[in-house]
């Protein structure tokens, strides 16, 4: 039995002594990847505080760096001052001017007129696709050149550096013109200015401003660009505005505003012509109508009749007389004797009269359209007596147009479009269309 114990005891004796090594062998192990983790930990933080310490070290350099390099770049062009005093009075006068326009082709030519009261010449270039044409110039006749020459212009994409920054920068462009001035073919210029005007959220035309030598003092950058500005809302928006003149520009000056500034021109044809439209067509606007020149003729035929007798003056309220719709034979939405203009209470009255008053103005914008776009064709339509013939797509497409937008109540009763073909583009001869 005493061996057998020693047995036992030696045997828990081993164990425990296997079981010890087993232990520190472990806590060993563990001892060393700890210790090789914080070696990893100081490592890194000696690295980052090395980059601390160049960074540090480097700053001093790199302020001089970027001293030098401030120092090296030229200055800032000097903010341009808002007009004050007789020039915001100057300005005003000239936004009135512009805002009585009551087509498009108005509100353009009042900006051409008004932009001479900051320049000593000015021209409107008219963006097609990407080549930039000549509208119409201004105070070149009177500076060596000739107004009618800038309708004559164009310049495509490359052939104007100035032109291509407007289109593709969409940004004012001021140098000293020379390039543009030879061109239009007059003397060079001391400074000039393009502005790009901006219809329907689009670079849609550039305004060209210069100032010859001794007139440098005249040019106002600030003015014609607000002049620009304006004149772009305006002719976005003339379908649309029914105040006219705008409460903000009908102040002290509009009385002033009555008498021209200018000489007065030569009296022009009584026409309206409204907008271009500068955009895209409308998509349903490639294809033509079926209107024909027989139905031409059957609208001139029923809208000018041998005799129309001048309506008589309405009689007083107190005593109206019937009218016999039957008699008065004409185009135009007449309302009934003895109700006067109807008043915002008069719902259906009130609601007619302005669907026959946006029938009347988007006929106008139409058909001015077309005038703008084809003046040479009108003018020749005009003297040989086929503005139809010459013209017959764009009519067609046009009055498409018209009968889309315009409700047949409307145009059962009234024939706007044939009426602005006849006072616009025919120049209020009705056998100028040719039918």
């Amino acid at each position: 039995m005493a061996v057998r114990g020693e047995e036992v005891a030696s045997s828990i004796d081993s164990h425990v002594k296997e079981t010890i090594v087993r232990m520190v062998a472990e806590i060993r192990s563990s001892i060393e990847d700890v210790r090789a983790a914080v070696d990893s930990q100081l490592n890194a933080a000696l690295q980052s505080l090395q980059a601390d310490v160049n960074a540090i070290t480097f700053l001093p350099h790199l302020k001089k760096v970027i001293g030098e390099m401030a120092a090296a770049a030229p200055p800032p062009p000097p903010p341009v001052a808002a007009p004050s005093g007789s020039d915001a009075r100057k300005l005003k006068k000239a936004l009135q001017s512009v805002e009585r326009g009551k087509s498009q082709v108005d509100v353009l030519n009042a900006l051409l007129e008004q932009s001479l009261e900051f320049g000593s010449r000015a021209a409107l270039l008219i963006l097609r696709g990407e080549t930039f044409s000549g509208w119409k110039g201004a105070g070149f006749s009177s500076h060596g050149g000739n107004d009618e020459s800038i309708k004559r212009f164009n310049a495509a994409p490359g052939l104007i550096a100035e032109l291509d920054q407007v289109l593709r920068q969409e940004r004012v462009v001021d140098w000293n013109g020379e390039n543009l001035a030879s061109r239009f073919g007059v003397g060079p210029s001391a400074r000039a200015i393009l502005v790009p005007m901006v219809i329907k959220d689009k670079v849609a035309a550039a305004v060209y401003v210069d100032a010859v030598e001794g007139e440098t003092s005249k040019l106002d950058r600030a003015s014609i660009e607000i002049l620009v500005f304006t004149t772009g809302l305006l002719v976005d928006t003339l379908a649309i505005r029914k105040k006219i003149p705008s409460p903000a520009l009908s102040g002290e000056s509009a009385a002033a505003m009555s008498a021209p500034s200018h000489p007065p021109a030569a009296p022009r044809p009584a026409f309206a012509p409204a907008p271009m439209s500068f955009g895209p067509s409308p998509p349903n606007s490639e294809s033509t109508v079926a209107f024909n020149a027989v139905q031409m003729r059957d609208l001139v035929a029923a809208a000018t009749p041998a005799a129309v007798p001048k309506p008589a003056a309405p009689p007083p309220p107190a005593a109206p007389k019937p009218v016999a719709h039957e008699e008065r034979v004409s185009t135009q939405y007449v309302p009934p004797s003895g109700i006067g203009r109807p008043s915002a209470a008069s719902g259906q009255g009130s609601e007619d009269s302005k669907k026959h008053d946006e029938a009347r103005r988007f006929a106008r914008l139409l058909v001015s359209e077309i005038k703008l776009y084809n003046e040479p064709k009108v003018e020749q339509g005009r003297r040989s007596r086929d503005l139809y013939q010459r013209m017959k797509e764009d009519i067609d497409r046009s009055r498409q147009m018209y009968d889309e937008r315009i409700g047949e109540d409307v145009r059962k009763g009234s024939n706007y479009f044939y009426d602005e073909l006849v006072r616009i583009l025919a120049d209020g001869n009705a056998d100028s269309l040719g039918l």
